[in-house]
C-alpha cells in the first residue's frame, strides 16, 4: 500500500537529511530536491526541478537506467536500488562518483505515484575502505573479516591462500566455522561468538587448553594464534580475526623443554667424554642437527674432537684435532669466545677438508671447547638456530663447569685429608708426650712454673682442636636432619657452664640441619654470650669479642662466672631463619666483621676460632650469618637462608 504525502510534509522530513533526496513521478521527472543535493551532485535543487533523473546518471548508461525505473515502478516498493551493483552517479561538471541509492515509493495528495530516492555520496566509504583493504594486505598473517551477527566471511586477504590453501574469494559468503575442523563446527562458533562478546581476544587455546587449530584445503591441522577484533563499518558490525601459524612456535617449545631435560642429564654425567656426547645427542635428537661435532680442549693437544655424529663423519669424513688459536673457525671462535656462523663454509678455501659441508655454526662452550654444526645446504641456519645452538653450547659449559669444580673440590678435600692427618697425627702425638713429660716432672717437683706449661700445653690442644672442626666440619652438609630448635638449643645449654645464666627460647621452631653441627654452632654461642656477658667480662671491653676453645673452658672450670646474662633464641619475623641473642655488653660495630675472622680474638685465652667456626657451620648448610645488636643492646646471631622443616 502507497503512502499519502503532501509536498510540505515530505520537504520538512527530508531538509535534515544527510543524503541527497530527490522525488520523481511516473514519468522520471524530479519534482523536488533537497538543500543535500547541491554538495553531492553540484546543482542548485531548484534547477533539478522538471529535469529527468537520468540528468544525475552517467552518460553511458541512460537508456539501461530507464528500463530499470520503468520496471521498478510496474511493482514499486521500499528497498535498495541496484543490490549487488556497484552504482554510480553524475555530476554537474561530467564527473563519476559512486553512490548507494534507496528507494521509497509514495503517493502526492491526489494519489499520483512518486518515487523519493535518497542518494549517499559513497566517496568518502571508497576511500576507507581502500585504506582497509590496504592495511589488509599488508598484514603478513591471514586475515578474514566475518558479520559479527551471522559469522559469514566477507573479506579475507592473499595470505589466507598460504595458509590455507583457499584462494580468499573461495571462503567468502561462508560461515567462518569453514576454517576449522569440520566435526568441531559447534566448538569453534561458540568461540567466535565469545571473541565478539570479550572483544579484543588473542588466544591460541580452548579454556580446557586445547589448542586452536585451522583445517587446511588438504586436511591438514594446523596450531594457530587468533586475534580477533570487532569494529563497524557502513552500519554494520564485523570481525577482523587475524591467524599466526604458531607451528614453529609450538616447535621451538618443545625443543626448549626437551633442552632443559638434556640439561638435567648433563649435569648428572661424570666425565667431560659423557657430557660432549651428550650434547653431539641432543644436538640431533632435539635440535634436528644430525652432523655435530663437539670439540674439547686437551692438555697440549688443542681441540679434540670428542663426540662426532654418525652423520657428521659421512657428511666430512674424520675430524681433525684444531689448536687453540688459528685461523680455522672453531680455533677463532673458541680464542675469541664468539659464535662464528657461515652460509657456505666451502668458500673459505683454507687447507682443511670438511667433506661435503656447506652451511655451519662454530659455538665456543667457555674455556672448555666448541660446538661445531654443519649442513650440506647452503645457507641452512638462520638467527633461530644459532640462539638454539648457544642454549645447547651454554648448558653444557655449566655443565663442564660443574664437573671442573667438582674436581677441584675433590683435590682439595684430598689435600684437607692430607692437612688434617698431619694435624691430628703428626702434631696431637708430640703433645701427649710433652703432657706425659709433664706429669713426670710434676711428679718430681712442685714448681710454679710448671702450671703455666700447663696451660701452655691445654693451649695448643684448643688450637688443634678447633682447626680440625674448621677442616672436618666445615664442608659443605649432604644429609639433612628434622630438628626441634628448642630441644636442641637447650640440650645444648645443658652442656655449657652457665652459671646463673638463663635461656630463654620464644618461638617454636623446626628447621633441617645437621645436628651435630648445628651443636657446635649453638654451643659455641652460648659459651660466648655466657662468657662474655658476665660482669668480670664487662670491666674489661676487650675481651667482649671473641670466647676461648671448649677445651679452655674445660680445663679453667668455667670460673668466669655468668653474672646473670640472658641468651634469647627465636625465629627470625621477616624471613627463614633464627637468631641467637644476649643482653650483655655487645660486640662494637666496626669490630662485627673481624669477629669472623680466623685467629682475631683479643682474649689472651682464646684461640680466635670460635666464632669463625661458627661462620664456617653456617655456611656449609647453606646459610648466612650476620652480627647485629639486640634490643637490650647486647650481641645478635642472625642466621638466614634457613629450610624450614
Amino acid at each position: 500500500m502507497t503512502e499519502s504525502l503532501a509536498p510540505e510534509r515530505y520537504e520538512a522530513l527530508v531538509e535534515a537529511s544527510p543524503d541527497a533526496v530527490l522525488v520523481v513521478d511516473a514519468d522520471g521527472v524530479i519534482t523536488y530536491a533537497n538543500a543535500r543535493v547541491a554538495d553531492v551532485f553540484g546543482y542548485a535543487p531548484a534547477s533539478l526541478v522538471g529535469e529527468p533523473i537520468e540528468v544525475l546518471v552517467p552518460t553511458e548508461v541512460r537508456r539501461e537506467h530507464v528500463a530499470y525505473r520503468d520496471a521498478y515502478l510496474d511493482d514499486p516498493e521500499r528497498r535498495p536500488m541496484g543490490a549487488s551493483l556497484e552504482l554510480a552517479g553524475r555530476q554537474r561538471d561530467g564527473t563519476r562518483i559512486p553512490v548507494d541509492v534507496s528507494l521509497s515509493p509514495f503517493a502526492d495528495a491526489d494519489g499520483s505515484p512518486l518515487v523519493m530516492a535518497s542518494v549517499r555520496d559513497r566517496r568518502d566509504r571508497e576511500a576507507l575502505e581502500k585504506q582497509y583493504q590496504t592495511i589488509l594486505e599488508a598484514i603478513p598473517d591471514a586475515v578474514v573479516v566475518a558479520d559479527a551477527a551471522t559469522g559469514e566471511l566477507v573479506e579475507a586477504n592473499e595470505q589466507v591462500r598460504s595458509l590455507f590453501g583457499y584462494a580468499p574469494a573461495a571462503v567468502l559468503g561462508e560461515d567462518q566455522t569453514v576454517l576449522h575442523p569440520s566435526d568441531e563446527a559447534a566448538r569453534y562458533r561458540a568461540l567466535f561468538e565469545r571473541s565478539v562478546a570479550a572483544s579484543p581476544v588473542r588466544e591460541r587455546t580452548f579454556p580446557d587448553g586445547d589448542d586452536l587449530v585451522v583445517e587446511t584445503a588438504s586436511g591438514e591441522r594446523v596450531p594457530v594464534e587468533i586475534r580477533a577484533r570487532t569494529f563497524d563499518l557502513a552500519d554494520r558490525t564485523l570481525v577482523a580475526a587475524v591467524f599466526r601459524d604458531v607451528s614453529d612456535r609450538e616447535e621451538r617449545d618443545r625443543q626448549l623443554r626437551e633442552l632443559n631435560a638434556a640439561t638435567r642429564e648433563l649435569l648428572r654425567a661424570d666425565t667431560r667424554e659423557g657430557i660432549a656426547h651428550q650434547v653431539a645427542d641432543a644436538a640431533s635428537s632435539i635440535l634436528g642437527y644430525a652432523s655435530t661435532v663437539v670439540r674439547l680442549v686437551a692438555d697440549g693437544r688443542g681441540l679434540v674432537p670428542v663426540a662426532v655424529t654418525e652423520q657428521a663423519r659421512l657428511d666430512m669424513g674424520e675430524r681433525p684435532t684444531y689448536p687453540v688459536t688459528g685461523a680455522a673457525p672453531a680455533s677463532r671462535a673458541y680464542a675469541t669466545g664468539d659464535v662464528l656462523s657461515f652460509a657456505d663454509v666451502s668458500e673459505r678455501g683454507d687447507a682443511y677438508d670438511r667433506g661435503r659441508a656447506c652451511a655451519s655454526m662454530y659455538i665456543p662452550m667457555g674455556d672448555h671447547g666448541v660446538l661445531s654444526i654443519v649442513d650440506t645446504e647452503p645457507g641452512a641456519f638462520d638467527d633461530a638456530d644459532t640462539e638454539l645452538a648457544g642454549i645447547l653450547a651454554a648448558n653444557a659449559e655449566a655443565a663442564l663447569d660443574r664437573l671442573a669444580d667438582e674436581r677441584e673440590l675433590e683435590r682439595q678435600n684430598e689435600r684437607l685429608d692430607e692437612f688434617v692427618g698431619v694435624v691430628s697425627h703428626d702434631l696431637r702425638n708430640p703433645l701427649g708426650v710433652a703432657k706425659g713429660y709433664l706429669e713426670t716432672a710434676r711428679a718430681e717437683c712442685d714448681a710454679e712454673t710448671l702450671d703455666d706449661v700447663a696451660t701452655a700445653l691445654d693451649r695448643m690442644d684448643a688450637i688443634i682442636t678447633d682447626t680440625l672442626t674448621l677442616a672436618r666440619e666445615g664442608q659443605c652438609v649432604a644429609d639433612l636432619d628434622d630438628l626441634d630448635l628448642e630441644r636442641l638449643a637447650r640440650g645444648c645449654w645443658g652442656m655449657v657452664a652457665t652459671d646463673g645464666a638463663t635461656i630463654d627460647v620464644v618461638d617454636d621452631v623446626h628447621i633441617k640441619g645437621d645436628r651435630d653441627r648445628v651443636k657446635h654452632v649453638l654451643e659455641n654461642l652460648f659459651r660466648n654470650s655466657v662468657e662474655h656477658g658476665s660482669p668480670c667480662s664487662q670491666a674489661e671491653p676487650g675481651n667482649s669479642v671473641e670466647h676461648g676453645s671448649a677445651s679452655d673452658r674445660a680445663a679453667s672450670g668455667d670460673a668466669t662466672g655468668a653474672g646473670g646474662v640472658t641468651v634469647t633464641v627465636g625465629a627470625l619475623d621477616d624471613e627463614d631463619g633464627f637468631f641467637v641473642a644476649d643482653d650483655g655488653p655487645g660486640i662494637p660495630e666496626s669490630e662485627r666483621e673481624t669477629v669472623f675472622q680466623s685467629g682475631y680474638t683479643t682474649n689472651p685465652e682464646g684461640t680466635g676460632f670460635g666464632l669463625p667456626i661458627v661462620k664456617q657451620l653456617a655456611e656449609a648448610h647453606g646459610w648466612r650469618v650476620r652480627l647485629t645488636e639486640s634490643e637490650s643492646g647486647g650481641a645478635r646471631f642472625e642466621f638466614t637462608g634457613v629450610e624450614r622443616s
